[in-house]
């Protein structure tokens, strides 16, 4: 665990260099998009020293280290408000649309990838593979468009703008939910159909025990591998938030970022990047103990 921290650092360090250094060198300068077309060079210039974006960019860098180690993550230069506190605040939609649809699509992957797994072969199982096949064709910035064509215009059984009952979370969900199953539902039907064949099941069933309890054994063996891809679909899940907070008018992290890059907003950017690099790291980190504490195995292993 300690090892994967020390990588997720580093990582994490790399990130924010890499930030700093792409905002600063791309063309453009967000002082003459703050102050307008009409400001005069001398306004310019006192603005650029009173931001310290007139100092040598690897003196900025040193200043962005030590800012960063504090937690002083700056101002953001178009909103009267605090990166953290921009952050804090987009951060709720964001997180709820990834949980809930981190959630229910494990949840619905679960069932339909034991049940395709316990009916191999037959009409079922078919018809879930070309389902789940044909779910993972569509990426988000298509599937939502239709949804949104399809329940809000076409039927008007929903709404489609903002988060503000909770008719207004399924549209955006849903686009998020459907790409996930269809990946976990494949993949839990893989790992069932391959723990099936281990010699231990011929074991737990001279035991006598029922076919509930033996499917609730190989689910535990897979949970691990089921684990791990969950982990490294949350990244997936998070731009997918993201996009769809665009799309539906959500006042989440990814309308910020897209603000942000629009008005090259150095420190909001910077913040926003970091911080979703921070969480990648926290899931992982996590992932690392939940996988040791189901399978001890995993830990003695590393």
């Amino acid at each position: 665990m300690i090892k994967s921290l020390l990588k997720g650092l580093v990582t994490a360090w790399f990130v924010a260099t890499a930030a700093f250094f792409c905002l600063r060198l791309s063309p453009g300068d967000p002082v003459e998009r703050i102050l307008g077309a009409q400001a005069r060079p001398e306004q310019i210039e006192l603005y650029r020293t009173s931001l310290g974006l007139d100092l040598p960019i690897m003196t900025q860098y040193r200043v962005f280290l030590t800012n960063l180690v504090q937690l002083d993550w700056g101002k953001s230069l178009f909103k009267d408000k605090t990166v953290l506190e921009l952050i804090r605040e987009a951060m709720v939609p964001t997180a709820t649309l990834a949980v809930i649809a981190v959630s229910l699509a494990f949840v619905l992957a679960s069932l339909l990838g034991v049940y395709a797994a316990k009916n191999r072969g037959n009409l079922i199982d078919h018809l879930l593979r070309f389902l789940t096949l044909s779910a993972l064709s569509f990426p988000i910035f298509s599937l939502a468009p239709i949804l949104i064509i399809l329940f809000a215009i076409e039927l008007g059984w929903l709404p489609v703008s903002e988060l503000i009952s909770p008719l207004h979370y399924i549209l955006p969900c849903l686009s998020l939910i459907i790409p996930l199953t269809s990946v976990l539902s494949r993949v839990i039907r893989n790992q069932y159909l391959e723990s099936t064949g281990e010699p231990w099941i011929n074991v737990l069933r001279a035991k006598g025990l029922g076919d509930g309890a033996i499917t609730f054994r190989i689910y535990k063996v897979c949970l691990p591998t089921i684990l791990n891809v969950v982990s490294m679909q949350l990244s997936v899940v998070l731009a997918g938030a993201m996009i769809t907070e665009t799309i539906f008018d959500i006042p989440g992290l990814g309308k910020l970022l897209l603000g942000a890059i629009e008005n090259r907003d150095y420190p909001l950017v910077q913040g926003l990047i970091i911080y979703t690099s921070l969480i990648y790291l926290l899931l992982y980190v996590i992932t690392d103990i939940v996988n040791a504490k189901i399978d001890p195995r995993l830990e003695s292993a590393k």
